[in-house]
């Protein structure tokens, strides 16, 4: 009996330079189908037996973890000369894509909303940071790269940590190498990017850049090049959020700052202690917010993927009735002009031709009540003598036709920019 795949994949989600994601279907017995996320290490690095060992020990920390605001790892394979880590399938953005959408828009999210976001990657970090083995020993977690990328929002409004890849555990296997400098440089804390030991309040200071830039809309510590990104992150100075933000209270502020602060002693201690000051922040100021909150938030900043598709096809529907329409109006406009110019000048030549070409000519082609042409012919059929000259020149209906393809063009225009402008988001 063929053996039967235990993963069949979707599309790809994500790449980068060492690994790929895709979404795929976990299938079982009895049609039994799950939706999950492969990350698979890119085949010219599955003989690099250092990185593979770094992998394996995020796969190995990463089934420790079990909370709704980590991304749960079920699995760990091997398949066509690499391996691979099968995760919960997140159905929704990360926080990088969310942030740019608004930057785009010169929009900000709400202040409460910037906070509760914090506040629940705070919960996931505390969970990472206290787990402890089947012993009772803490195993040290220490995250080393919480950055928008590696935040996940559903579209439900939940948020979850992904991505313990740079993680540091005293579980792991494979340690890194003394003064290594480890994660994203816009995304380090001083004490990492000079590569000195870090632990549990490295994670604080990152989380507090990520809160910064939600409420400021700015990028705290990016550079003109590597170099002086890493630099700025060694200074640690924080401007002034309120230049950026006028809206933000001296409270919340301040809560920023100490999570910011340079030396790791004079910030939160613990994740915890962040998110409580973030949620004493909201109860004082009588802020309400939840995740259907963030939900309708990233609905409307992001919206669903299908929507934009529905949207082309809505305008291509509108431009090709447009199109009909002017197709038609041009037909008709020949043909009354063909039959104005028979008219005024008949001969045997055109009345035969006009005849044969008719697969059967109308007893009496009258006028057309959304075009306002005239009757061209009596019932009485083709033979009958066609109408004086002058009832072409007095009664007005060259100006009413122009007028009514004039019209039909502009309500044309109208409506295709307004399609266009709903798909872009302009108009509600």
């Amino acid at each position: 009996m063929a053996k039967r795949e235990k993963y069949k994949v979707i599309r790809k989600l994500d790449a980068g330079g060492m690994a790929e994601v895709y979404e795929a279907v976990a299938e079982g017995i009895e049609g039994f189908e799950k939706k999950v996320a492969i990350k698979r290490v890119l085949p010219h690095l599955a003989e690099n037996k250092k990185f593979i060992a770094m992998f394996l020990d995020e796969a190995r920390l990463s089934l420790h973890l079990s909370h709704a605001n980590v991304v749960n790892v079920f699995d760990i394979g091997q398949a066509g000369g690499t391996y691979f880590i099968v995760m919960e399938y997140v159905d929704g953005t990360n926080l990088k894509h969310l942030m740019r959408m608004l930057k785009e828009r010169k929009h900000i999210l709400p202040i409460e909303q910037s906070v509760y976001i914090i506040m629940e990657v705070c919960r996931g970090l505390s969970y990472a940071h206290g787990i402890k083995d089947s012993k009772g020993k803490k195993l040290g977690i220490v995250h080393r790269d919480v950055s928008p990328p590696n935040i996940l929002i559903s579209n439900q409004g939940e948020v979850k940590i992904v991505d313990f890849g740079l993680a540091k555990a005293t579980s792991q296997l494979e340690k890194t190498d003394p003064g290594v400098v480890k994660g994203k440089y816009a995304y380090l804390s001083p004490e990492s990017a000079t590569g000195k030991e870090v632990d549990s309040r490295m994670d604080i200071f990152c989380a507090g850049i990520v809160l910064y830039e939600l409420l400021t809309g700015q990028r705290l510590f990016l550079g003109d090049s590597d170099v002086q990104t890493i630099k700025n992150v060694r200074a640690a100075v924080v401007p002034d959020m309120l230049q950026y933000n006028p809206n933000i209270p001296h409270e919340l502020d301040q809560i920023v700052r100490h999570a910011l602060a340079k030396e790791p002693e004079d910030r939160f201690q613990t994740a915890d202690d962040f998110a409580e000051s973030l949620a004493h922040f909201l109860f004082t100021f009588q802020l309400k917010v939840t995740g259907f909150d963030i939900r309708r938030s990233l609905d409307r900043v992001v919206g669903d993927p299908g929507k934009d598709l529905d949207k082309q096809a809505i305008i291509d529907k509108f431009i090709e009735e447009e199109i009909a329409v002017f197709a038609s109006l041009d037909n008709k406009m020949t043909l009354r002009t063909d039959l104005t110019s028979r008219s005024l000048a008949p001969g045997p030549r055109e009345m035969s031709g006009l005849g044969s070409g008719m697969a059967s000519p109308p007893a009496g082609m009258r006028r057309d009540s959304s075009q306002s042409l005239p009757q061209m012919y009596p019932q009485s059929g083709l033979h009958t003598p066609p109408p004086e000259p002058d009832v072409y020149e007095d009664d007005g209906s060259e100006d009413r036709q122009n007028f009514f393809v004039g019209l039909a063009v502009t309500l044309a225009i109208v409506t295709i920019i307004l399609a266009v402008a709903w798909a872009l988001g302009w108009i509600p």
